[in-house]
């Protein structure tokens, strides 16, 4: 499976959009949509003034979002799950990272065609940073738990992007 259009702008609606390098909230230096060393290994080298285009945010973005697409496939053993279950999973691994994508709870559940709501209910123990509850997190997890659930994608495919472009 692949992820779809509208999963594709979900996520991006969930991590935002950042033309300069800027340290996220576990202390890892990030841009674009949400790309770190793993999707650019040389950004640690970058300058804080670095400044990317929008066109740059889709190619980081795209690069780095066919691993987690790739890894999913690759752990998943059923072949029955809907397209909008799929992009909430690819958005919580995109997040998680791989490693804890394939230890997690959830990933078990759904290989066991558990209940959709034991399976958000594990998902939803990944709202922690450092140690500390975030409420971004907490937010998005809840948001995937309505895709993963409902179907329901809060950004209907669309993006707002804020901010001064010049």
């Amino acid at each position: 499976m692949d992820i779809s259009l509208k999963g594709k702008a979900e996520l991006l609606s969930y991590e935002s959009i950042a033309l300069s390098p800027y340290i996220d909230s576990g202390g890892v230096k990030t841009v674009g949509g949400g790309s770190t060393v793993s999707d650019i290994p040389d950004l640690p080298n970058w300058p804080w003034t670095k400044v990317i285009t929008m066109e740059d945010v889709i190619v980081y973005f795209e690069r780095g979002l066919k691993k987690y697409v790739a890894a999913l496939n690759r752990a998943i053993i059923r072949l029955d799950i809907p397209q909008h279950q799929f992009d909430a999973l690819v958005s919580i691994t995109y997040n998680i990272g791989i490693g804890a994508m394939q230890k997690s709870t959830f990933l078990k559940l759904v290989n066991q065609n558990a209940p959709a709501k034991q399976i958000v209910a594990a998902m939803s123990k990944f709202k922690y940073d450092n140690g500390k509850v975030v409420q971004g997190l907490v937010n998005r997890r809840a948001k995937e738990a309505d895709l993963f659930l409902n179907g329901n994608y809060a950004a209907d495919g669309m993006l707002i992007v804020t901010g001064k472009l010049t």
